[in-house]
């Protein structure tokens, strides 16, 4: 059914009348025949036509399922004469669900089974009754076998069960063979009786007109006629939904008698031809034709075998037929889908989200009753809050009182009280896929309101992250609000939720409605505490309506409702039952429970058998305990256990591949028989089917993972399964064997050993379960995901971990695609997930790495659309090598991304890099995550009082605020409204304010919870260029905002201005308030401090004991003030007497930091260089701490008194032990000074202006030993030798030194000091053996660089170094110096060649020479390049274009081309024989700009790129384009291109390796295996994959790394 644009529109407005079927994709065929004459043709479509059909389905994105109910099932098991009412059933359900084809039939020389009917009308059987005794029949059998039921309307007969009379009939036991024996053929001797009164009164009462055609046909018609005539005859589609095979044996009719024949005709005592069922046969197969083109029909000689495989003309028949079959049902499937995609809006994911809702809650709405409390109450409160701000509405009740219905209700009957305008969106949470994780909530809920209001839909950007798509939701509202028609949003079951996202938290929710917008939602209250926390922020009891429970008036309305409807009704005595169980459990789902049960009740049942529970548990149990009896304990308990133990629900397909591969299930099953096939062993669908069917009021379907699956529908079945079912060991072995079925271990045609006992034998099978098999991907945009969204989870609970990382969480290809199907942050929650249930290291590790990639894979996703496929793998190598040795199972996974590398590399034809070694951060370090979601400098950091909320302000006018309530900080949402930068935030103490501080001249106060604007208050910000300050007073009932000298103190709700501090000569440089509330104390330029009251603004006191400006000022709990100033000192003050306590002396320059412990025992202090930790009762230094090289802006310390922070402007984060003051670790990934910084518990947030992101470290001490060993490059004065073995770096601290470090011990060796000056530049000799330093003093030095040793010094230049460049072979160099001069030396020689100032206006900022000495060039800060030709002593070209001052100049090797690099976005190549333009290349970047160095490679083929926007670049030289580029997370300071690898140091202290790997063909695998985990892998100098280069096509020098 096609959704019109009208229907649409009145879905989206909640007007649920006309709705389409469910979209589906499932290709679902009832298999109709006689069964045992079709056996040939079954086992062919088993082994060749089905696996076909599913591979197609799956490429296609459907699943495939066959329902053959009659195989592997003995007609004795089936005694309560069902399966006929079965088989129909499940015909209307492959007719309701298939994609295409639905029904298929097989018809040969037999008519088939003709049973007697299951059921008679009593009037109808009173009539045939009437006539057998007319015609002298005795029919007490008759009355025997059929009973009338009064319960049904209209009344009914029933053929009684067969072991009602013969309990032995499905008796299998062995020792009671011969009791079954007999009481089959007393059976059978019933049936014949019963055949023969009735089918001769009914033939007698048709002549006579007393009953119909038609209901004497259903007398005498094969069970097969019936599922034909509802199969075909009743489908208005059948041409396009079915189809029928029909074969006739030739000549089969001269070998009656025969043994063969019995399984091909209908025949009287085996010897005689069934006449009456010949022509009802002949009747049948007349009547298609007309009725359905889609017939085949094949002609086939009998053999005295029957149908026989091994007769050369049967076996292409067979072939004939199964191709016939696949052509026939391929060509359906596919006219099918090509009429969906006709219709685009069958794809529209959200308006299936919308269709679902609606249809569940019209199920909810059938026979509902009372409840009108409830419903007015509501229509209360949104009469009331039509036309003011006002907050949700919040229905809440135990587990089973009927919330989901009322809610269905509301939204099916709130526009005819409310009035036609309203529009009402309601989602029954967890009741879809999209309804289960909040953020697909949201989506579908901004999209709906959007499509009805007329509204542009949000970017794509936006609906894909979380934090904005909620604070969308609150602007969108706001939207509505001014449309002319109001809304009501309804949220059931707000504890259906996952935790995802903390939904838990509710900070989602808008808690501040505006007027014409209304949401109603409902919840347990206990669970989750989410009652507890809606009542912390929606606050008036009138917002809150308890569900009671029923009365026992309404319960029996509701039950005669119900009963009515299903056209049943109760005895008196029967009815007394249920209500008196009733009475002690007043609650719906108890009477649906009791109602389900009594429904089965004949007006016959004894009274001892009315079974009703006293509880909705009991009541649970108790239809657990009969299913079990019905259907046995094993089969049910497995069943219900699968059910229950399904991560997203599970496909009924799935279900039974699973029972099918559950050896104690089959064992249960075939324990009286003998699987069919003992080559194909699978569980009988019918004995699937038919328990399904006697749950299915239990169950709900839903989508998950784009498949429709099953659910028990309430949290209580759910939990009483989970109790019987999956306690224990059984809970592992249900995991385990679901586990294997999503992994897909015995799928394509893998055989399954079983040995089952059959009548007390033991039978030994290896079969194939024909399970369907488990890729990662169907096609290649068509993923698994129920494999990928399912497997971890079952391998988890079945204690698998070898296998998590064999096959998921340590699989890169699975990686890859959760990230492609999914996102990183699912791929993450798994890691969480296993992590909860079992702390495994090696887990732990590869979550980290992910956290720290993540931020990278959502940019490149974002800017690539979508394009991360070398990131992932790239990133692991180069965080995870270091763990190689120690983590077996890591070194597995890095193998993997080496060899994906590769494979990607050669069919794709891209260039990569691969990082060799650890080249970023790794995880288990410090370095938590980076959060990098502003776009300008970072100026201001606030943390709420009870840390749960961080919150970051910056230039780009935003704030972003950060949940901190769980492992790792998630962005919440983006607060904007201001116009200019943002300088300072201030979290109220109550934890639900915020404040900012802008330079746009506001001051503007956020809800945290709502994100919503509160107030916004106008005041001069001219003084933030020297101090941004801002506080609240400790009952987040005022502002306090400095404004110059003076202060102003504004009514937080309000925005109106109480009272301003005057006072202060100088500008107010810092504030604070006591802990009591009672005072404002700021200090100022004026060098006082001054007391002010809180209340009314009067100076109360002033301190004068400073002798300059005062920098900072913190407040103990206990009274005392602690400030620090320019002056060095620091003072305690007791704010009782006023009196100064201790004047702490120590520091040698200002104080510009301060920070007490949460004991107010102590002090921390930080100065320029130094930090000192003081104890304030007795007035001391307790520790001087030195190893910062600036001013340290920030300091901090943990709650626990045991580290000490401290954040400087040289950009190091260092991390103290607070009782032995020892300097832990000095972290140095902000790489910008740091001035913004905040501490809760071991977590430390740091900031900067210099940069837009922020960094989460955490500082415990095991965090500590985990981090990778850096040299420290604090000038960008560095150096790297071509084989990554050493370092030279200026020591930080010194002028005159440099460090050689040792890259692969992670440690300084030696240091080398010039005694001449401070040390301005250097570079490393190509032979790797020496150091060249330049100085302030004008000389050039070579140092042996393994001994340190002075080899020999240049000829003095005419002034101090800047920079220079050392020929290729180290024969020639060339330098700047200070004096704008360039000047030319022979190193051997150690002569001066020539000194040149060259005519250029601006400064000189970069030089190079060729090889040859012909040319020298140079780049200067006024954007030109001068070259000269040094043989004619002249400038030969000057090189325009550059937009910003040059920063770097290279030489190719064939001395044909200049690079030049600027502090923009672009690098120019220049011709150096012509002055021409060769190429101009961009570097775009978002934030940073800036080359640093460039590299041309060893064949000239390509330029290498580093600088400021932290990634490595190359470019192709032929076509001027970038091939490939990898982010390194930090400025690229050196880039050395060798033969074999790239070699690059970073602003952090690392070295990195990268390897170059070109499409070329892959030879073959190392000997070892790929996966085996390598012992060596962690070493930095040592590939992974040794070269092969006599195997591969020579492209260039690179190496090609295998």
């Amino acid at each position: 059914m096609e959704v019109t644009g009208e229907m649409r529109s009145a879905l989206m407005k909640g007007r649920m009348t006309a709705l389409p079927p469910d979209k589906s994709n499932i290709v679902r065929i009832f298999m109709s025949s006689t069964f045992a004459d079709m056996a040939k043709e079954r086992n062919i479509l088993l082994q060749k036509a089905y696996p076909e059909l599913r591979e197609f389905c799956q490429k296609q994105g459907l699943d495939f399922q066959v329902m053959d109910m009659r195989w592997g099932v003995r007609d004795e098991v089936v005694a309560d004469h069902m399966t006929c009412a079965l088989c129909l059933m499940e015909i209307d359900t492959c007719k309701r669900l298939s994609v295409g084809p639905n029904f298929v039939a097989f018809l040969g020389n037999r008519y088939g089974y003709r049973p007697i009917p299951a059921k008679i009308e009593a009037e109808e059987l009173d009539i045939l009754l009437k006539k057998a005794s007319e015609l002298d029949m005795d029919t007490t059998v008759i009355k025997e076998w059929y009973l009338q039921d009064d319960n049904a309307v209209p009344a009914v007969c029933l053929l009684q069960p067969i072991t009602s009379k013969f309990k032995y009939y499905t008796d299998m036991e062995p020792a009671n063979e011969s009791l079954r024996q007999k009481d089959k053929e007393g059976w059978y001797q019933v049936t014949v009786q019963l055949e023969n009164i009735l089918r001769t009164a009914v033939k007698a009462a048709h002549k006579e007109g007393l009953v119909t055609e038609e209901q004497q046909h259903k007398y005498i018609k094969s069970v097969t006629e019936t599922e034909i005539n509802r199969g075909i005859m009743q489908s208005a589609d059948a041409n396009q939904r079915a189809v029928i095979f029909m074969r006739n044996l030739h000549n089969i009719e001269k070998h009656v008698g025969a043994d063969a024949v019995n399984a091909y005709l209908d025949l009287m005592d085996k010897e005689k031809l069934n006449e009456e069922s010949q022509r009802l046969l002949e009747d049948l197969k007349g009547k298609l034709p007309s009725k359905l083109k889609n017939v085949h029909q094949y002609e086939v000689e009998w053999t005295d075998k029957g149908v026989n495989e091994d007769v050369e003309s049967h076996a292409s028949y067979l072939e004939q037929f199964s191709d016939d079959f696949v052509a026939d049902l391929k060509t359906m499937i596919f006219k099918s889908l090509q009429s969906e995609n006709e219709v685009e809006q069958n794809d529209d994911w959200f308006l299936t989200e919308v269709i679902s809702h609606a249809r569940f809650c019209q199920a909810k709405c059938e026979s509902f009753c009372g409840r009108q409390e409830i419903f007015d109450a509501v229509y209360t409160y949104m009469k009331d809050t039509a036309k003011v701000n006002h907050q949700p509405f919040v229905i809440h009740g135990a587990s089973g009182t009927g919330k989901s219905s009322i809610m269905a209700m509301l939204a099916q009957n709130a526009a005819r009280t409310c009035g036609e305008d309203l529009v009402t969106i309601i989602r029954f949470l967890g009741t879809s896929p999209h309804s289960t994780l909040i953020h697909p909530v949201l989506q579908s809920l901004c999209l709906q309101i959007c499509e009805v209001y007329g509204i542009e839909s949000p970017a794509e950007r936006v609906l894909n992250n979380f934090a904005e798509i909620v604070q969308y939701l609150s602007t969108l509202l706001d939207k509505v609000s001014e449309k002319d028609r109001p809304l009501l949003i309804l949220l059931d079951s707000l504890d259906q939720l996952s935790s995802v996202d903390r939904a838990y938290s509710l900070t989602w929710l808008p808690k501040s409605l505006p007027p014409n917008v209304h949401i109603v939602v409902s919840t347990l209250p206990d669970e989750f505490d989410l009652l507890k926390t809606l009542k912390r922020t929606i606050r008036s009891d009138n917002s809150y309506i308890q569900v009671p429970t029923l009365s026992e008036q309404v319960g029996g309305e509701i039950l005669d409702t119900w009963l009515a409807q299903v056209q049943r009704c109760l005895t008196d005595k029967q009815r007394e039952v249920i209500l008196s169980a009733f009475s002690h459990c007043r609650q719906p789902l108890f009477l649906k429970l009791a109602f389900d049960e009594a429904r089965g009740w004949k007006s016959y049942t004894p009274e001892s058998e009315l079974r009703v529970a006293q509880s909705a548990r009991a009541a649970i149990n108790l239809m657990y305990e009969r299913l079990e009896v019905q259907h046995g304990t094993i089969f049910v308990s497995h069943t219900m256990g699968y059910i229950a133990a399904a991560r997203n629900g599970i496909a009924e397909h799935e279900l039974e591949d699973v029972l099918s591969l559950d050896d104690e299930v089959l064992d249960d099953v075939y324990q009286y028989w003998s699987p069919p096939n003992k080559d194909l062993v699978r569980i009988p669908p019918l004995i699937v089917t038919r328990l399904k069917y006697d749950i299915m009021e239990y169950l709900a379907e839903r989508q998950a993972d784009g498949k429709r699956v099953l659910q028990l529908f309430h949290r209580q079945f759910i939990e009483c399964a989970q109790e019987r079912y999956l306690a224990g060991d059984d809970r592992k072995a249900r995991h385990h064997v679901l586990a294997d079925f999503f992994l897909g271990t015995w799928s394509n045609g893998r055989k399954k050993e079983i040995t089952m006992d059959v009548n007390g034998k033991k039978e030994y099978y290896n079969a194939d379960r024909n399970v369907v098999p488990q890729p990662m991907k169907y096609d290649d945009n068509v993923f698994n995901r129920r494999k990928l969204n399912e497997v971890t989870f079952h391998l988890l609970h079945a204690g698998r971990m070898d296998d998590i990382f064999e096959h998921t969480l340590g699989n890169l290809n699975f990686m890859n695609n959760m990230i492609d199907a999914f996102s990183v942050k699912d791929l993450i929650e798994d890691y969480n997930m296993v992590l909860q249930v079992q702390d495994n290291l090696e887990i732990r590790l590869l979550r980290d790495a992910l956290r720290l990639i993540k931020p990278t894979l959502e940019f490149k996703a974002f800017s690539q659309k979508g394009s991360i496929v070398n990131v992932l793998p790239a990133e692991l190598i180069g965080r995870l090598s270091l763990f190689g040795k120690r983590f077996e199972r890591i070194a597995t996974l890095v193998t993997q991304c080496m060899w994906w590398c590769q494979d990607h590399c050669v069919s794709n034809g891209d260039l990569m890099f691969v990082t060799r070694g650890t080249g970023f951060p790794p995880p288990g370090g410090p370095l938590r995550t980076t959060l990098a979601h502003h776009r300008d400098g970072i100026t201001s950091i606030a943390m709420t009082s009870d840390g749960g909320y961080m919150m970051t302000a910056a230039r780009d006018c935003t704030i972003r605020i950060y949940e901190n309530e769980s492992d790792v900080m998630e962005l919440e949402r983006t607060l904007t409204g201001h116009t200019a930068a943002i300088e300072v935030l201030a979290a109220a103490p109550n934890n639900e304010l915020l404040v900012s501080g802008s330079l746009d001249n506001t001051l503007k106060v956020w809800n945290l919870e709502t994100g919503r604007l509160v107030i916004t208050m106008e005041e001069d910000h001219a003084h933030y260029r020297h101090h941004a300050l801002l506080t609240t007073t400790m009952d987040s009932r005022k502002v306090v905002s400095p404004a110059g000298k003076v202060v102003n103190v504004w009514d937080i709700e309000s925005g109106k201005l109480q009272f301003t501090l005057k006072g202060h000569e100088g500008a107010v440089s810092c504030l604070a308030v006591s802990h009591d509330n009672q005072y404002i104390i700021t200090g100022a330029e004026d060098s006082t401090i001054k007391m002010w009251s809180t209340e009314t603004g009067e100076l109360k006191n002033t301190f004068s004991h400073h002798t300059d400006h005062l920098t900072c000022l913190k407040v103990t709990q206990d009274g005392r003030i602690v400030s620090g100033s320019k002056d060095t000192t620091l003072s305690v003050i007791d704010i009782e007497n006023g009196e100064v306590v201790h004047r702490l002396e120590g520091h040698s320059h200002p104080v510009y930091s301060l920070a007490i412990t949460s004991d107010g025992k102590y002090a921390i202090s930080g100065s320029d260089k130094v930090v000192k930790l003081w104890d304030l009762s007795k007035g001391k230094e307790v520790h001087h701490l030195q190893g910062h090289y600036g001013i340290v802006d920030c300091v901090g310390v943990t709650s626990d008194n045991k580290v000490i922070v401290s954040g400087a402007r040289d950009e190091h984060l260092n991390v103290w032990d607070f009782e032995s003051g020892q300097l832990v670790q000095t972290l140095d990934g902000q790489a910008a000074k740091i001035n913004a910084m905040e501490v809760t518990g071991y977590i430390v947030v740091t900031a900067s202006t210099d940069s837009y992101y922020t960094k989460v470290w955490d500082v415990e001490q095991s965090k500590m030993k985990m981090s990778t060993p850096r040299f420290i490059d604090k000038y960008g004065i560095v150096g790297v030798t071509s084989d990554a073995g050493y370092v030279v770096y200026k020591r930080e601290g010194s002028e005159n030194e440099v460090n050689v470090w040792n890259s692969k011990d992670g440690k300084d060796i030696r240091t080398i000091t010039d005694k001449d000056g401070s040390i301005t530049y250097l570079r490393i000799t190509q032979d790797n053996n020496c150091v060249m330093t330049g100085d302030e003093a004008g000389f050039i030095k070579l140092w042996n660089l393994n001994t340190g040793q002075l080899i020999r010094q240049l000829d003095r230049a005419s002034g101090g170094i800047r920079c220079f460049w050392i020929t290729r072979m180290d024969r020639y160099l060339v330098a700047v110096t200070d004096d704008n001069s360039v000047s030319a030396w022979d190193i051997d020689s150690m002569m001066l060649l020539w000194t040149r100032k060259p005519n250029c206006e601006g400064k000189i900022t970069c030089v190079t020479m060729t090889d040859d000495r012909k040319y020298t060039a140079i780049g200067t800060d006024d954007k030109q390049i001068l070259v000269f030709d040094n043989k004619l002593d002249k400038a030969a070209y000057i090189l325009v274009g550059h937009q910003s001052p040059l920063t770097c100049l290279s030489v190719s090797h064939n001395q044909k081309l200049l690079a030049s690099g600027s502090s923009g976005e672009t690098m120019r190549v220049w011709d150096l024989g012509t002055g021409r333009l060769v190429h101009e290349l961009y570097a775009k970047s978002p934030v940073f700009k800036g080359i640093v160095c460039l590299s041309f490679s060893y064949d000239d083929k390509y330029l290498l790129t580093g600088g400021h926007d932290r990634s490595l670049k190359m470019w192709d030289l032929e076509t001027g384009k970038m091939v490939t580029a990898q982010y390194v997370y930090a400025t690229i300071t050196n880039i050395v291109a060798n033969r074999d690898n790239i070699v690059l140091t970073t602003k952090l202290g690392y070295v990195i390796i990268e390897d170059i790997l070109l499409p070329s063909p892959r030879p073959p695998e190392p000997e070892e295996t790929s996966f085996g985990g390598q012992s060596d892998l962690d070493e930095a100098v040592q590939p992974v994959f040794k070269v092969r280069a006599r195997q591969m096509k020579k492209r260039s020098h690179f190496c090609h790394i295998l």
